[in-house]
């Protein structure tokens, strides 16, 4: 059986739009990408509402994802792939070249922390890393009172941006606006119908990575 991590936000966690409720697990994308790929690949959904890349957020605490990697990484390995999709919830604090290099931060630590020997012995074969480009945010987040109310503009501009970390450090890309799209209803998390069709592009990623 292959492992495959994804670690997100709350468009990974499973976020309905306005309410606040969660997917039911067949409806998340992971879960699309888990039926997809079928009983020869265990997919872990490591999602969590407002995370970020590596800021951290002073009205929530917790939301770093750099400082909970080691933990995730060590909890679940050994693992074939980490799916890494953060950023969004960068806008909040930064612009889009601030969330790439976030992003690239995190790459360069999936790979110094899977040689980790801490609770279980060293993995000689670190993971495969599959660097995903959000969804872009909607025009209409910015008549909101959303704190990411100023980074429409700035979130057309992470698939670029992130295609260039990949690129320099060697990762597998995919650019889930290519995929899919906001919500109407909130601008920021996805229907269930772009839920399926991301999750599907996710799992054709991870069979052409993994085999």
């Amino acid at each position: 059986m292959k492992t495959v991590l994804c670690y997100g936000d709350s468009n990974t966690w499973g976020y309905t739009p306005v309410t606040g409720a969660r997917y039911a697990r067949d409806v998340r994308w992971t879960g699309v990408t888990q039926a997809a790929l079928g009983p020869e690949y265990d997919v872990l959904n490591e999602g969590l509402n407002a995370r970020t890349t590596v800021y951290d957020d002073p009205w929530s605490e917790g939301k770093n994802g750099k400082t909970y990697l080691d933990v995730c990484l060590t909890t679940h390995k050994p693992l074939d792939l980490v799916v890494l999709m953060l950023g969004t919830n960068d806008l909040k604090f930064t612009d889009a070249a601030g969330a790439a290099k976030g992003a690239e931060t995190l790459v360069k630590l999936i790979r110094l922390l899977s040689h980790k020997e801490d609770s279980s012995p060293v993995f000689a074969a670190g993971p495969e890393i599959l660097l995903v480009a959000p969804i872009r945010l909607g025009e209409g987040v910015s008549e909101g009172q959303t704190t990411l109310r100023h980074g429409y503009r700035q979130s057309l501009l992470l698939g670029e941006l992130y295609a260039e970390v990949a690129r320099v450090q060697g990762t597998h890309f995919l650019d889930a606006a290519r995929h899919a799209e906001p919500s109407a209803r909130d601008c920021i998390h996805m229907e269930p119908e772009w839920h399926h069709a991301l999750g599907l592009a996710i799992a054709d990623a991870v069979r052409s990575i993994l085999g």
